[in-house]
């Protein structure tokens, strides 16, 4: 698809329109879906997330991230006018008090007081702080005998990653409260998604009034999103180290946490820490055993220790269980061309014939490989073929054998050398593409309907 028009269709997009939740999203496949508001932001944050491996050039990145950026403002614009609270005249609207986040601290508060219309609450600001990242407000519902204090965080301005540290730093310190009752403050409900974070308190005494469980027990409200979403975060920005460490963290913490053993395995390749790779995915396919995912990686960490033998069966198992899998695929049939296996590398790629591929465009790689181990056979055999009849025609006619030898010899470096380059050009795409596929084959297994158009 040429790039202008791409461009043209981000330019072409109509961001002032109010819309109805759940909204409707056409997805790539061109199926229409329907998302929640929490769904939808989320949605276009991953989008966010995943543009630099959606696309390689940078026009492409920053209309994507632009369009992901005011696709969310309009949710949350639409959400507000809809499903926002009303201010008494006289008082600082809504935006005026937290400016493009209005509809998300809208969606938290109606989930948190379980209304399904406007919420009628009053706000009141504690202090007159004058930065935006940060502030306190009094909010009192209707008819409520007290109010709860709220914690507005904005991550975003020069220092992100340290609004972040004291907004969890301040909700830390409330959980540590447990259920005290009486005058101390108590945890409520807290949310945060990439570019804010609320935590809404209240009086020990007054707690159960506000949020009640289903069995009547009160207790916080977890509406935030979860650890695996603040590792695509980091990813995000391209601190892979960092997200390799999140990932060793949370399969302490979490030991069935499939995505984070493959990811953790995908970013350790990644950044040459075979070790590591090899010791995630070897624990993730003791957990899950059927996971050819994880086998891939394991056969990719071994292969790249320069363990052939326990490479090549980790890629074979992981083939047998995920005929799909284009990666592991691939990996086994250069791994047997390299070692001049040609036959057996031909036997692989034929195999995945009638096999629905995860990725179609790699897949188009290993079509191209079995044609080229075609040719280089054709082209070598063609030429030494030609040699041999060159130096049996040369007795006879001296010119003409000559000719055809150096035609025989010339053919066979051609097709040896073109065969090589074209293995050399596809182990660098795969290198290069190593982070993309992996993350976007984790997208598909989390969401099958997340990425959009």
């Amino acid at each position: 698809m040429d790039k202008n028009w791409k461009l043209q269709r981000y330019d072409r997009k109509d961001y002032t329109e109010l819309v109805d939740f759940p909204v409707e999203i056409v997805g790539r496949d061109g199926v229409v879906r329907r998302y929640t508001f929490e769904d939808s932001i989320r949605l276009y944050q991953r989008r966010i997330t995943f543009a630099p491996i959606r696309y390689r050039d940078n026009d492409l990145i920053r209309a994507e991230v632009n369009h992901c950026r005011s696709r969310i403002d309009q949710l949350r614009r639409s959400y507000f006018h809809r499903y926002g609270w009303g201010t008494p005249e006289g008082q600082p609207g809504a935006e005026e008090s937290f400016g493009d986040l209005a509809g998300e601290l809208a969606a938290f508060l109606c989930r948190v007081l379980t209304v399904t219309g406007r919420p009628e609450i009053r706000f009141d600001r504690v202090e007159d702080a004058q930065q935006t990242a940060f502030s306190t407000w009094y909010v009192t519902p209707q008819d409520a005998k007290s109010g709860m204090l709220l914690y507005f965080y904005r991550f975003g301005g020069t220092s992100p990653d340290e609004s972040r540290e004291v907004f969890f730093a301040s909700l830390k310190s409330l959980e540590g409260m447990g259920r005290n009752a009486g005058d101390a403050e108590r945890l409520i409900a807290f949310h945060h998604t990439v570019d804010c974070g609320f935590v809404l308190t209240g009086r020990g005494a007054d707690f159960s009034s506000f949020v009640q469980s289903a069995k009547g027990d009160a207790r916080p409200v977890d509406i935030a999103p979860t650890p695996w979403d603040e590792i695509l975060e980091i990813v995000r920005r391209g601190d892979y180290e960092a997200a390799l460490r999140r990932c060793r963290e949370l399969v302490v913490s979490q030991p069935w946490h499939r995505n984070a053993y493959v990811a953790g395995a995908m970013l350790a390749a990644f950044l040459g820490e075979h070790l590591v790779g090899e010791d995630l995915a070897l624990v993730g396919s003791r957990y899950f055993p059927e996971d050819g995912v994880l086998l891939h990686y394991l056969g990719l960490c071994r292969s790249r220790l320069g363990r052939d033998e326990d490479a090549e069966s980790a890629l074979r198992q992981a083939i047998e269980l995920s005929p799909d899998l284009v990666s592991a695929r691939a990996l086994l049939a250069v791994h047997l061309v390299q070692r001049r296996r040609h036959r057996e590398a031909l036997d692989v790629l034929r195999s995945r014939r009638g096999v629905d591929p995860d990725d179609r465009r790699a897949d188009a790689d290993l079509q191209h490989l079995e044609h080229w181990i075609q040719w280089r056979a054709w082209m070598i055999y063609g030429g030494a073929a030609m040699v041999l009849v060159g130096l049996g025609t040369f007795p006879l006619q001296q010119v003409a054998g000559v000719a055809a030898a150096l035609l025989g010899a010339f053919l066979a470096g051609l097709g040896w050398f073109a065969f090589h380059r074209q293995l050399d050009s596809m182990l660098a795409r795969q290198r290069f593409e190593e982070i993309s596929q992996g993350l976007r084959r984790l997208h598909r297994t989390t969401r099958d309907d997340l990425v959009v158009s």
